[in-house]
């Protein structure tokens, strides 16, 4: 039997002992490999910050290999109450290491006030994954709390955070994300390597925090792409014409008004936005 099926049969016989169903409704699709597990965990400096947050533990295997990796603070927080259990057990393992909250992370208030540095890590739900990420960037542009992130999306979604413009896949996504961060795609993960294995493959994306103390006010850049990429095969002077008129696009910030949404660099939404800031 090999390492990764002899992994695969420990999960298994885990869930069933206690009594753990994987939710297809919240995304459940857990990672049994442990040199999967130690590879993503490598990817967090954990001496670059006070305290390493993992988003949905579930059966605890990515936050015990936090902590044999060096993690000293970590908090998990964890929506699905019927992994107390595992989770309150691995937290007696390492009772200085590791604290848990039981809620949704859409609704947690990141704004811990004995934290000023804080990494982020999970094995994100596909169900919530933009949904989640959108609230982390907003909550990092507002308090710049958040060093570096590392996060598993679904592959087509990691390439839509990653996407240079003039590329397919760039969009709304693209921009908000890399207005922050330096955004990644570090290695795809195979289907076989999780427990239920999904229908979709998987990548990890590293987010390395820009540490921007200025630029528009990100309202105003969602406001921008989101007029923009609702009409992405018209020209801009059309999409973004009832915020900012061609002529201001063409004389004062030097931007072509024929560009259609996928055409404009990060650098040149983020100019558009803090034009609007200043004018309004």
């Amino acid at each position: 039997m090999s390492q990764d099926s002899n992994h695969y049969n420990q999960y298994k016989k885990k869930l069933k002992l206690s009594g753990i169903k994987p939710s297809k409704k919240l995304g459940q699709n857990f990672i049994f490999d442990k040199n999967i597990l130690n590879k993503i965990t490598r990817l967090i400096d954990p001496t670059s910050c006070d305290l390493v947050i993992e988003i949905g533990p579930g059966l605890g295997g990515l936050s015990e290999a936090l902590v044999n990796n060096g993690v000293n603070k970590l908090l998990l927080i964890e929506k699905d109450k019927q992994f107390s259990y595992l989770l309150n057990e691995l937290k007696s393992k390492y009772p200085n290491q590791i604290d848990i909250s039981f809620e949704d992370a859409i609704n947690f208030n990141f704004d811990l006030a004995n934290y000023k540095n804080i990494n982020i890590i999970s094995n994100l739900p596909y169900n919530a994954a933009t949904k989640i990420l959108t609230s982390l960037l907003s909550f990092h542009y507002s308090t710049h709390k958040f060093n570096d992130m590392v996060l598993m999306f679904q592959k087509e979604v990691a390439q839509r955070i990653t996407a240079n413009y003039g590329n397919k896949d760039y969009g709304r996504l693209s921009i908000i994300s890399q207005f922050l961060y330096q955004c990644n795609i570090e290695f795809d993960l195979n289907p076989a390597i999780f427990f239920p294995r999904p229908n979709v493959d998987s990548s990890i994306v590293s987010f390395k925090s820009l540490k921007k103390k200025s630029g528009p006010n990100i309202k105003t850049l969602e406001q921008v792409t989101r007029a923009a990429f609702s009409q992405r095969r018209k020209k801009i002077k059309t999409s973004l014409r009832d915020l900012i008129n061609e002529i201001d696009l063409i004389q004062k910030l030097g931007i072509d008004s024929n560009l259609r949404a996928e055409q404009l660099s990060v650098s040149q939404y983020l100019k558009i936005s803090e034009y609007l800031d200043a004018i309004n």
